[in-house]
C-alpha cells in the first residue's frame, strides 16, 4: 500500500483481560503497519487502554517526548473538540454543524466502556522542552471500543469493534491542513485493521456521518486496500425541545428501578427479546449490560433507569435514560433551518438521550415524556436526543422538525461469517437492521 510505519501496544503485562487494574504494569509491542498516508515526516502511534489514559506521561516520557501529562491532556482536548460537519460540501445538504466538549477525560469515557483502546498519532517536532523532551502534536485520535454481540448462526458470543471519536488535527501552516491531507485518517485505520487481526475481532463499525460521495469513495478504497468486505446503514438523529414535549402528569409515575435487581434483569431481558435478532446488540448477555451500567451510574448519578409501572406493578415501558450533559457540551456552528432556533435558545449543553427503550408504543411515548419533565425540571435537561433506523418500533414518536440524517457502516474479514450474520438478521421486506437505538459511544 505504501510506507511502513510501526505503531506501540501498550496491555496488560498479565493476562490481557479485560478486568485489568489501570495501575498495573503494562508490556508494549511493537507492530509495524503499512500504511498509504502522504505525510513525509515522522510519526510516532501508540495504542493504550482508555484506562490508562491517564498514565501517558509514562509512556512519553520513555520515548523522548514531552511527558507533561496536562500537555497531553490539553492536546487531546483541542483535538477531540473539532467541529463534526454534518453538512455535505459537495452538495450542500445537511443543516448542522457541532462541537463536542467531553468533560474529564478519560474518566468520563471510560465510565461507558472501559475496554475500549485508545490509537493516538504523534508528530514529533524539531524543538525540545525544559527537560531537553522533543515536543510534538497530536495529528489524530480516536477510539476503538469493544463490545460483545451474539453470532446468531453459531449462538457464540463475540467480540466487535465499534470505532468512535475518529479525529484528524485541524492544524494548518499556510492555509494547509497539513494532517487532514495527507490521509491520517487511514493511517489510523491500518491501525484498526492490525488489531482486528491481532486479537481477533472479524466486525468493525462506526459512524461515519452524512452520506456523500467522499463518504463512498472513501469506503470503497479502504475495503479494496484491506480486503474487507462493507455494509451501510441509514440512521436519522432527532433532536426534541423538552418545553414543548414534556409531561408532568406521567412524570409523577416514573419509577427509578436502578437499584432493582430483578428489575433491572428483567429490563435486560426484555431488551434482549426485542432486540436480540438485530446486527450488533451491544449487550447480549446480563453481565455485560450489568458491566455497563455500573461504570455509567458511577459515573453520572443522574443516569437511571425509569420505569413506568402498570396497576399491578408490572413494567408497562422502561428505558435507561443517560444525561449526556454529564458528560460533554455540545455547540452548534453555523446551524441552518429550525436548528438555528435550538442555538438561539442557548439549550444544547445538557441532553437527555433515553435508549434501549421496551414497552409497547403509547406506554413508551409516555414514559419519554414523563423523562422529559423529570429532566428538565430536576436536572435543567432542555433537549432529549432520538436515534431511529427503518424497522424501529418508535419511529414514529421520534420524529421532529430537528432531524439530521447519518450513515452507519460496518467492515469485516471473514466474509462467509459476516454473510450469514446477516442473512440471519435479514426481515421480511430485505432490510437488516443494525442496532435499532445507535450504540453507546
Amino acid at each position: 500500500m505504501g510506507k511502513i510505519r510501526t505503531f506501540h501496544y501498550f496491555r496488560p503485562r498479565e493476562g490481557g483481560g479485560r478486568d485489568f487494574h489501570p495501575d498495573e504494569l503494562l508490556r508494549c509491542d511493537d507492530f509495524e503497519i503499512e500504511v498509504i498516508d502522504r505525510f513525509t515526516g515522522s510519526l510516532e502511534l501508540f495504542v493504550i487502554p482508555v484506562r490508562c489514559l491517564g498514565r501517558m506521561h509514562e509512556v512519553l516520557g520513555e520515548l523522548d517526548l514531552h511527558a507533561s501529562q496536562e500537555f497531553f491532556e490539553h492536546q487531546c482536548r483541542e483535538v477531540i473538540s473539532v467541529p463534526e460537519k454534518h453538512i455535505d460540501e459537495q452538495t450542500g445538504k445537511g443543516q448542522v454543524t457541532f462541537r463536542v466538549c467531553f468533560r474529564d477525560l478519560p474518566r468520563s469515557l471510560a465510565s461507558i466502556n472501559a475496554r475500549a483502546l485508545v490509537v493516538l498519532c504523534l508528530h514529533p517536532l524539531a524543538e525540545r522542552d525544559s527537560a531537553g523532551k522533543r515536543n510534538y502534536r497530536l495529528a489524530g485520535y480516536s477510539h476503538v471500543n469493544c463490545f460483545d454481540y451474539r453470532d446468531h448462526p453459531t449462538g457464540r458470543v463475540l467480540p466487535s469493534y465499534y470505532y468512535n471519536l475518529l479525529r484528524v488535527s485541524s492544524y494548518s501552516e499556510n492555509g494547509k491542513a497539513i494532517y487532514r491531507q495527507c490521509g491520517m485518517f487511514a493511517t489510523i485505520f491500518s491501525i484498526f485493521d492490525e488489531l482486528t487481526r491481532i486479537n481477533g475481532v472479524n466486525v468493525g463499525y462506526a459512524n461515519f456521518g452524512r452520506e456523500n460521495r467522499g463518504m463512498k469513495r472513501s469506503m470503497k478504497t479502504l475495503s479494496r486496500l484491506f480486503g474487507k468486505g462493507y455494509n451501510k446503514f441509514p440512521v436519522d438523529s432527532y433532536i426534541k425541545i423538552n418545553r414543548l414535549y414534556r409531561s408532568r402528569r406521567w412524570s409523577r409515575k416514573l419509577v427509578d428501578i436502578s437499584g432493582d435487581e430483578e428489575r433491572v434483569r428483567e429490563f435486560h431481558e426484555r431488551n434482549v427479546q426485542a432486540r436480540g435478532g438485530v446486527l450488533l446488540h451491544q449487550y447480549p448477555t446480563y453481565e455485560s449490560f450489568r458491566e455497563m451500567f455500573e461504570g455509567l451510574r458511577g459515573y453520572s448519578r443522574t443516569s437511571r433507569i425509569y420505569m413506568l409501572p402498570g396497576k399491578n406493578g408490572e413494567m408497562l415501558a422502561a428505558a435507561l435514560a443517560i444525561n449526556w450533559g454529564d458528560y460533554f457540551s455540545l455547540t452548534l456552528e453555523n446551524p441552518r433551518g429550525f436548528f438555528k432556533v435550538v442555538a438561539a435558545l442557548r439549550i444544547t449543553d445538557r441532553i437527555l438521550w433515553s435508549t434501549n427503550s421496551v414497552g409497547e408504543v403509547r406506554n413508551v411515548e409516555r414514559l419519554w415524556k414523563g423523562l422529559a419533565y423529570l429532566y428538565e425540571t430536576k436536572h435543567r435537561v432542555r433537549l432529549s436526543l432520538m436515534m431511529a433506523q427503518p424497522g424501529d418500533p418508535y419511529a414514529r414518536l421520534k420524529r421532529s422538525l430537528l432531524r439530521d440524517p447519518f450513515v452507519y457502516f460496518t467492515m469485516y474479514n471473514r466474509v462467509e461469517e459476516y454473510e450469514a450474520l446477516e442473512s440471519s438478521c435479514r426481515q421480511d421486506d430485505g432490510y437488516i437492521p443494525i442496532f435499532t437505538e445507535t450504540p453507546l459511544t
